[in-house]
């Protein structure tokens, strides 16, 4: 199975299945503003090109993804198809938000 690959600032990864990862872009580049951060996240859906790096990513850009990235469980809940893969999906998604919170890096 392919799976995404989420680069984190503070040397940390996070992963998922292709289709997570690919709903995941695709949810954030539809909610994001900044026209860079949208282009982005479209190149790395559009492409398949399977890895996100936030590790380089202005911290304006990095800050606006990270609060998209807190909605994420939410969206999913609301969002994805009611099957028994869905806790399993928005518990990912929490994983990655609580990873990008602002006071992980204490954790």
């Amino acid at each position: 199975m392919m799976a995404g690959l989420v680069f984190l600032p503070d040397g940390r990864d996070w992963n998922a299945s292709s289709s997570v990862f690919s709903w995941m872009l695709d949810t954030l580049a539809a909610r994001a503003q900044d026209p860079e951060l949208v282009s982005e996240l479209r190149e790395v859906s559009d492409h398949n090109l399977g890895a996100l790096d936030l590790e380089d990513m202005p911290p304006a850009r990095l800050a606006e993804l990270t609060a998209v990235i807190a909605q994420l469980p939410a969206i999913g809940t609301a969002e994805l198809p009611d099957t028994p893969a869905r806790p399993v999906i928005v518990a990912q998604l929490v994983e990655l938000a609580q990873m990008l919170a602002p006071d992980a890096a204490q954790r």
